[in-house]
């Protein structure tokens, strides 16, 4: 049969068309499996020789044949080879098919293999060798070389019949593997049944080459060359396969990283390089050249994972090496050492923490990696160990120059250099470990015996602590210097070009490993015996560190900054090195035993380091004694310190405050010792010299300026005790020209060039830069791996709280400038709120979101206060040179308030200089606590929004008009500018109207469109504002002040400094005020800054308070200036117009206003002042009436009221004009109350008034009764006090009855008419009036045509005629009836056979009575009926006193014995006792009476007995039953008809505190005697019958008061003084009744405290009125001092919840003449207003006040209609007040 018919798969073609059978395997696509096809069975039917005939050429082959014939070949042993060779030949050709070359190898196969094994010749060897193709595309093919192999392994014996064709053979080898391997690494996509086939071959082929080469006879014949050619086959397998581009596999290390390893190393996250492989099976994901190792992967559900090239080559490698080297000659160390070395870096894995858990010294869990440290450790420890390490030294270093791939390989070569010797760093450490754990445990095995007790340990432990390798184990001196040369040159490497940094960290990676290792061991060992350390391992490992540490600095993010060091979390740095060092660096310091010491490794970084670690590392330094003289070099560390810019930088808060803190404490510790101090401040002025302050480097340097001003103070005082030794001249000139001058100059510098930080502007700043910039990226220089990582670790930066520093010792004088409180800022935005972890910033480039502590320019001033401060409020100050060198600051200061850049420094001075005070001595002292305690800053910083806190005001308090007004409560904080613009928005106009045009409107939408709610939001969406309108300033100071300084608080002036030399010019050093004077005069003129304008003028009144401290006759003339340059900017309306960027609601005028409160105290200083300057103030103060400001008009009313007194020829000239203006300005309660004031205190000095015309006393009575109209109006407001109202009230018709009298008696009638008809239209125009307006009608009635007294005095005429005595025995003679005449009585009594008639007219202004005799009735004379022996001698009796029975009603305490027997003989009860709240009326002749012309015009008859008022027309009505007048004319007789007043003077000795040291005083200074001798007169009070006594009985209280009187009232003054003290009551509670019971005190303090308004336990706290000298100073009761006769400041504290309604204010200076003039106005208005506060119930019940004008009124009106007149209620009219309500305050 022929083939054709027995293959009928195959059709006979031309060898050419085979390609197209459809069933050959090798025409399938390379991604479909081979068909599973079953070979088909040979026929058997033919022979061997039929099928070899049938494949023999030219025969067609047939593949079913050839299978047929290799099946039946290992039976037939009787075929040749030559019949066998053209098939082979035919088959086996490089052009068949790869299925007949296949089928041609099998047969070869079976031929060689068949038993017994043919013999072949040598010409039959060649042949069947030359089968065997070296080189060319077909050396290997999946369908081919297996066959091939089998083939090629029969043929020689499997390996062991090569002898003659070594060469040959193992270069065809080479090639079959070169081949199989190629495939691996082309970029084509290989099928899986290929790439196993590739992997298959390669590894059979390289067994088979190993196992061939390693026979020995072989090997014997193999020469050097030959050997070394195939290691560098082998090892050029490897380079390929590293050279070959990464696919994206999976790690090798994701199933064996130890969870021990350092935290974080993910590598899943970390995107490859797109243009450059990466070993991402690696820590380090940022390597370019190293491939992908082989890793046992997972396997796949469809079979096992491939390997990668780079495994198989390896394996072949390390499998060579494994057989053939123990007989490798070490010429091929060059050779093999480095690609172990670049195999041990591919397969380098993460190793474990040391540890003595694990038996394996190396403990690797990679099986790779671990092959090739057990193949390399032979080759290290082996004979040729000294040139294995020489060979090490070389590829340790880089390698340039060569080009990229040498630099690559370099890379790769001396990564696994330094890996090598990481291990066996780790095997000395485990040597260490373990001997360390075998001396701990022999140690506690001990017994308590001290013998040696069983020691049980493993014999690994043992092995490992002793093993036979010791060549590095013992030395890792030697190592670590290896190592460090390593790290050195790779630092400072360059790459190629191509290169990247990533690949510099695969050689640190490992060298940072190893320094980790070497501190795990010194952590393992940390609770040993023998933690000691040698001092060359120390020095290594810290210049190892020191040197990576280097690696950092030259590392930037994309935009410039800095890259900056994770150490609070290492694992979140973007690179695997990067991570470790980050680790290394993050370490404890006191575990981390280094030379140098990890902090100062540290600060060579400092750059790269958040705020949190430098602050850290500083406060490390400065506990571990590094900073202090305790350490050696510690004057070297603070110059390291301060010669890094990093660590200063203003964008490192922590680290300043760190540094600042540690420097106060060292500084603080040296103080005492200038051998030290002097060089650490010498450290510190260069430092600081070296700042730029213009960028804000010095910012926050309140430390070093306190340093630098303590070290010019103390080496002054130095200087000065060197003296005695050296030339004091050239000790002066050395100190002059080596620290003063240039310390001060630096100061100077700072001050006035230094600017303050625009908090807003940082804002906005910042805002503009996070918008605008992206995070995290890296510059382009920098490996895109770690561009990109950083970019994956967006975390907000987060300092760490820095560590306390130890405190340091800081002596007394340093307190006295210390740092305070900064001044207010305003507050960058926030930045986006950090990770709840996040400590630390990877990306965010080192800014200075926020200045930490004061500007530069502050701290300077705040250094030349502590100066100042030291020199002057010391002992120090008694030296001339130290006075002379304060005197020279006190310049420099007053020279910075001018010309600073800086508001805050400006403002720092100003607070200090506004702090200082003079005694009378004229010594310089300061205050603090005490600096406001009158609370006139507080007032006035309110009127123009700085008052952050509304004050609460306590039982009062300490201040004048401020103090104790208000209960004390609490309000949310609110913007001061907000408050300024509500209560613009309240403030009422004219008539109760509120603003609606104008500047008193609220502000504008536009003003409104920048408010606070919105400014956020603008900031987060862009940089720069919408508005045009620029932001408005936050305030830089308000009250309560923060000072960025300490003045201390102190009673004792300086000992060496004064303001003013009274003995003149020359004898002493004097502060030059008037200087300070000046710069004051400049601001006001030209300022243009508001925070410096308004401090100034807020402070400025309280200061010029302390007249002892402008004595000086420059300081007098600059005062002068001072008044001229306010006069004419308030007149032109000018002051403040310079001023920019005013803050919301605030104009020039607001500064107008505050300076009015300037103008008041200057007035003051009248005697600087030329007679028309004086004009020009009162004339200014009258302009203020027309500021349209309550505020201003307020100020100026006060101080217009002052210049009554003050000034009385300027009041003169202008009160015309002044009363005009009143009557415009009377809008409500508040403003009523000071013009009523103003009003009173001008009728009390009648030299102002002595030339008023009748329109003139119209202008005053009518602002008088304007307020009436107002009080009346129904829409009057409810927010008005209900007490106040009625205060004014009874002060309007007070001044009316003043003012009136004031009149002269002529004129008075002209004024009735206006007065009349403005009480009408205050009621409302109709005839239905109330009572207080019926009362002022009355009192018009008997003021009007005559000065007479309210009620009569009694005569002996009186007494002689009205005697119902003399007419017992007839009942008729005296007949007496009454009338009722409106609201009055008329009662007139007749004695009808005598002619005397007694009119008596009860009014309730008075009593009048009229005796008269009718001349109808003729005179009896002696002889003649009934005559009348009476009224002769009554008549020349007419003028004496009376002895008669009207005393019994007035004097009853007086006279008791009297009138006994009349008590006796009368039926009815004696009347009741007089209430002494109310006092007494006068009786017999008043004392108005002795110091005044009387005048009564006729027609006072007439109006005594007419009607008027709401009762004219009514009917005259008698009284028909009279049997109840006796007693109800005793009540109304008994009340009185003037206002009486009862006021305690108190006088404080100095030092007093205590009531009953103070009740204890029986005399007082020569200033309190004289003005006791102002405000009142001496009276006696035994047998005072005239004057209300106020309770006061001379046998208990004394013989003598002071008193006062007018035609409308009387004072009596109960003084502590005149009162006697007794034995018997030694708590002075006899003093305590009278003066505890007054509403109103005068207190004469000269205590030199503040007088607390408690200081008298009772429980009439009501209103103190203070009187104290303006200056302070030592005086004695006793003084006679030549001041005490100047001026004197008076204040009025007063009970919480009442409002103010003194003109004092705060307080007031007045002239001592002037002051008890003033002082007893003030008593009368306190007690009037506390009258009304304690009626009303503290202003809680609306009750009307009563005086006592209008209860007579009331009782006469009432009681006389309803009980006498007996008319039904129907006709009778009853007019009584309203019932009273209670409401809430």
């Amino acid at each position: 049969m022929s083939p054709q018919e027995v293959e009928t798969p195959f059709r006979p073609r031309g060898r050419s068309n085979t390609n197209s059978f459809a069933n050959f395997p090798w025409r399938r696509s390379r991604n479909e499996p081979p068909p599973a096809t079953t070979p088909a069975a040979p026929d058997p039917t033919l022979s061997v020789d039929e099928l070899i005939n049938a494949l023999s050429p030219p025969a067609v082959p047939s593949l079913v044949a050839a299978r047929a014939l290799s099946a039946a070949l290992p039976n037939a042993s009787t075929v040749q080879l030559f019949s066998l060779t053209p098939i082979l030949a035919s088959f086996c050709t490089a052009d068949a098919p790869a299925s007949l070359r296949a089928a041609g190898y099998d047969i070869l196969t079976a031929f060689l293999e068949r038993t017994p094994a043919p013999v072949l010749r040598a010409s039959e060897r060649i042949a069947l060798f030359s089968l065997f193709p070296v080189r060319g595309q077909n050396a290997w093919h999946p369908d081919v070389w297996e066959a091939r192999f089998r083939a090629f392994t029969a043929f020689t014996r499997g390996g062991a019949e090569i002898a003659g064709v070594e060469p040959q053979l193992l270069e065809m080898l080479q090639t079959w593997i070169d081949a199989a391997f190629a495939g691996l690494l082309t970029r084509d996509v290989l099928s899986s049944a290929e790439r196993a086939e590739r992997e298959r071959s390669v590894d059979s082929l390289g067994s088979f080459l190993t196992a061939t080469t390693s026979r020995l006879e072989t090997l014997a014949r193999l020469s050097e060359p030959t050997i070394g050619n195939v290691l560098n086959f082998l090892g050029g397998l490897i380079e390929r396969a590293l050279a070959l581009p990464s696919p994206t596999d999976p790690p090798p290390l994701a199933q064996h990283a130890s969870p021990e390893i350092l935290q974080g190393s993910s590598h899943s996250s970390i995107p490859p390089t797109p243009t450059r492989t990466t070993q991402t099976h690696r820590r380090h994901h940022s390597s370019a050249s190293l491939p992908i190792a082989a890793s046992p992967v997972t396997p796949s559900p469809l079979g096992p994972a491939p390997r990668r090239p780079a495994d198989i080559a390896v394996a072949l490698y390390l499998d060579h090496l494994d057989a053939q080297a123990r007989y490798l000659s070490p010429i091929h160390l060059k050779t093999i050492i480095p690609v172990l070395f670049r195999c041990l870096a591919l397969y380098a894995s993460q190793l474990p923490r040391l540890s003595l858990s694990s038996s394996d010294q190396f403990e690797t869990q990679f099986p790779p990696e671990r092959h090739i440290v057990d193949v390399l450790d032979p080759i290290l420890n082996g004979p040729y160990t000294a040139s294995c390490f020489i060979i090490l030294r070389q590829h340790l270093l880089p390698r340039t120059g060569a080009g990229l791939a040498a630099w690559r390989v370099g890379v790769q070569t001396a990564t696994g250099a330094c890996r090598t010797l990481r291990i066996y760093v780790r095997r000395a450490l485990c040597t260490r470990l373990a001997r360390s754990y075998i001396a701990r445990m022999s140690a506690d095995s001990y017994a308590h015996s001290a013998a040696p007790g069983g020691l049980s340990l493993e014999h690994g432990l043992m092995e490992r602590a002793w093993s036979k390798d010791e060549f590095t184990r013992g030395d890792l001196g030697k190592v670590g210097r290896m190592l460090r040369k390593a790290a050195e040159a790779w630092v400072g490497v360059q790459p190629e070009d191509g290169g990247t940094d990533a690949e510099r960290e695969e050689v640190l990676l490992e060298i940072a490993g190893a320094l980790r290792d070497v501190f795990q061991e010194y952590d393992e060992r940390a609770d040993s015996y023998d933690v000691e350390v040698s001092e060359d391992e120390t020095n290594v490992v810290g210049e190892i560190l020191l040197v990576l540490a280097r690696y950092i600095s030259p590392l930037k993010n994309w935009d410039g900054s800095p890259f900056i060091v994770p150490l609070a979390r290492p694992s979140e740095a973007p690179t695997s090195f990067l991570r470790i060092l980050s680790a290394l660096l993050s370490r404890d310091h006191a575990s981390t035993p280094c030379n140098p010491y990890l902090s100062t490794i540290l600060l060579s970084i400092a750059e790269h380091l958040v705020d949190s670690d430098t602050a850290n590392i500083i406060t490390i330094m400065f506990e571990r004694g590094d900073l202090s003289p305790m350490s050696h070099d510690w004057l070297a560390n603070w110059s390291t310190i301060l010669g890094l810019p990093e660590i200063s930088s203003v964008a490192r808060p922590l680290t300043r405050t760190a540094l600042l803190d540690a420097l106060q404490a060292v500084s603080a510790t040296v103080r005492d010792v200038p051998m030290h101090r002097q060089p650490l401040v010498d450290l510190v002025m260069d430092f600081c010299v070296r700042q730029d302050y213009h960028k804000g480097e010095r910012d926050g340097y309140e430390v070093v300026w306190n340093i630098l001003a303590d070290e010019l103070v103390l080496r002054t005082i130095e200087a000065q005790e060197k003296e005695k030794d050296v030339n004091a001249e050239d000790a002066d000139r050395v100190l002059e020209e080596t620290l003063t001058t240039p310390m001060l100059d630096l100061l100077k510098t700072t001050a006035a060039d230094g600017e303050d930080i625009d908090g807003d502007a940082a804002a906005a700043a910042s805002t503009a830069t996070q918008a605008s910039t992206p995070i995290g990226a890296m510059s382009s220089n920098i490996s895109p791996i770690l561009a990109r990582g950083q970019f994956d670790y967006p975390g907000a930066q987060r300092d760490r709280e820095p560590s306390s520093a130890m405190p340091g010792v800081m002596s007394l004088i340093s307190s006295f400038a210390s740092s305070g409180a900064a001044a207010a800022r305003s507050q960058p935005q926030a930045a986006p709120p950090p990770r709840a972890d996040d400590s630390s910033s990877l990306n965010i480039p080192l800014s200075a979101p926020e200045p930490a502590g004061m500007p530069a320019a502050l701290g300077a001033v705040v250094a030349l206060v502590h100066i100042f401060a030291q020199l002057a409020f010391t002992p120090y100050s008694l030296s001339d040179r130290n006075r002379a060198l304060a005197v020279r600051v006190f310049r420099i200061l007053v020279e910075l308030v001018s010309t600073a850049k800086s508001a805050r420094a400006r403002l720092a001075i100003l607070q200090f200089f506004f702090r200082l005070r003079v005694d009378r001595d004229h010594r310089l002292f300061s205050v603090y606590d005490r600096y406001d305690r009158l609370g006139s800053i507080a007032a006035l910083a309110g009127l123009v929004g700085r008052v952050e806190v509304p004050a609460a005001s306590g039982g009062g308090g300490g201040g004048g008009g401020g103090g104790g007004s208000e209960p004390a409560h609490e309000e949310p904080a609110v913007d001061p500018q907000e408050i300024i613009i509500r209560a613009r928005a309240r403030a009422p106009e004219r008539n109760g109207r509120h603003a609606s045009r104008g500047r008193e409107a609220r502000p504008s939408r536009s003003t409104s469109s920048r408010s606070r709610s919105r400014v956020p939001n603008r900031q987060l969406t862009t940089a720069v504002p919408t508005s045009a309108e620029p932001r408005p300033r936050k305030p830089i100071w308000t009250v309560p002040e923060s000072l960025p300084f300490t003045i201390p608080e102190s009673d004792t002036p300086s000992d060496g400094l004064i303001s003013y030399d009274p003995q003149g010019p020359g004898n002493r050093i004097v502060l030059p005020i008037s200087c300070f004077l000046h710069a004051i005069i400049d601001l006001i003129s030209e300022e243009k800054d508001w925070e410096i304008l308004s401090y100034v003028l807020c402070h400025l009144p309280t200061l010029l308070a302390n007249k002892h401290f402008f004595c000086g006759p420059k300081s007098r003339a600059a005062i002068a200036k001072l008044l001229i340059l306010l006069c004419s900017k308030i007149s032109q309306g000018d002051l403040a117009s310079g001023v920019v960027n005013w803050p919301p609601g605030l104009k020039p005028r607001d500064a107008q206003g505050l300076a009015c409160h300037t103008l008041s105290v200057l007035i003051s200083y009248r005697k600087c002042f030329e007679p028309s300057r004086q004009h020009v103030l009162v004339e200014v103060l009258f302009a203020g009436l027309s500021g349209g400001q309550p505020s201003t008009i307020k100020a100026c009313l006060q101080a217009l009221s002052l210049s009554a007194f003050e000034l009385p020829n300027s009041m003169r000239r202008f009160l015309p004009n002044i009363l005009a203006k009143l009557s415009q300005i009377m809008t409500n309660a508040s403003m009523a109350m000071h013009i009523i004031d103003f009003l009173a205190i001008v009728g009390s000095l009648p030299r102002l008034y002595a030339n008023f015309t009748e329109a003139d006393f119209k202008l005053v009575f009518g602002v008088a009764l304007q307020y009436l109209r107002l009080h009346n109006r129904p829409e009057a407001s409810p927010d008005t006090s209900w007490a106040l109202s009625q205060h004014l009230r009874v002060m309007s018709y007070y001044i009316v009855y003043l003012w009136f009298l004031a009149v002269k008696l002529q004129d008075r009638p002209k004024h009735v008419k206006y007065i009349t008809r403005q009480l009408l239209l205050a009621n409302g125009g109709g005839s239905d009036i109330d009572e207080p307006a019926e009362v002022c009608f009355d009192w018009l009635a008997r003021y009007t045509y005559a000065s007479a007294d309210p009620r009569p005095a009694n005569s002996m005429l009186s007494d002689i005629v009205t005697n119902p005595v003399a007419h017992q025995n007839s009942p008729e003679a005296v007949t007496e009836k009454t009338w009722v005449v409106g609201n009055a009585l008329v009662t007139i009594r007749a004695l009808s056979k005598i002619g005397w008639v007694e009119v008596t007219a009860r009014r309730a202004s008075g009593l009048t009575r009229i005796l008269a005799r009718i001349e109808n009735v003729p005179m009896v004379g002696p002889g003649e009926v009934d005559p009348d022996m009476l009224s002769v001698p009554a008549m020349l009796s007419m003028n004496h006193e009376s002895l008669g029975e009207e005393n019994e009603l007035y004097q009853v305490r007086h006279r008791p014995n009297f009138l006994s027997h009349k008590a006796e003989e009368s039926e009815e009860p004696p009347p009741p006792r007089p209430d002494p709240l109310t006092g007494y009326v006068w009786q017999r002749s008043a004392p108005s009476q002795r110091r005044k012309e009387v005048a009564i015009d006729p027609s006072f008859f007439a109006l005594q007995l007419s009607q008027y008022g709401r009762n004219v027309g009514q009917k005259r009505s008698k009284v028909v039953d009279t049997s109840g007048l006796p007693a109800f004319f005793r009540t109304l007789d008994r009340m009185p008809v003037i206002d009486t007043h009862k006021v305690g003077i108190m006088y404080v000795a100095p030092g007093q505190t205590h009531e009953r040291e103070i009740l204890g005083n029986n005399h007082g200074s020569p200033a309190y005697t004289r003005f006791l001798e102002g405000i009142g007169r001496l009276i006696n009070l035994r047998g005072q019958v005239d004057v209300y006594a106020g309770g006061l009985d001379p046998d208990e209280d004394g013989e003598y008061a002071y008193a006062w009187w007018d035609d409308i009232g009387q004072i009596l003054y109960h003084t502590a003084t005149l009162m006697p003290n007794h034995e018997h009551d030694p708590h002075f509670n006899n003093k305590k009744r009278h003066i505890g019971n007054d509403f109103v005190r005068i207190i004469w303090n000269d205590s030199g405290v503040p007088y607390r308004f408690d200081t008298l336990a009772t429980q009439f706290q009501f209103v103190n009125v203070v009187i104290e000298p303006h200056s302070l100073g030592a005086i004695s009761a006793f003084s006679n001092n030549l001041h005490e006769n100047e001026y004197f400041r008076v204040t009025v504290q007063h009970a919480p919840g009442m409002t103010e309604f003194t003109p004092i204010g705060n307080f007031k200076l007045i002239s001592a003449e002037s002051l008890p003039l003033l002082v007893r106005q003030l008593s009368l208005l306190g007690d009037w207003f506390a009258s009304v506060f304690q009626h009303t119930q503290a202003d809680t019940v609306q009750v009307e006040v009563q005086t006592n004008w209008r209860a007579v009124c009331r009782r006469s009106s009432v009681s006389a209609r309803r009980c006498l007149l007996r008319r039904s209620p129907k006709t009778e009219k009853v007019f009584c007040c309203k019932s009273p309500r209670v409401i809430s305050r």
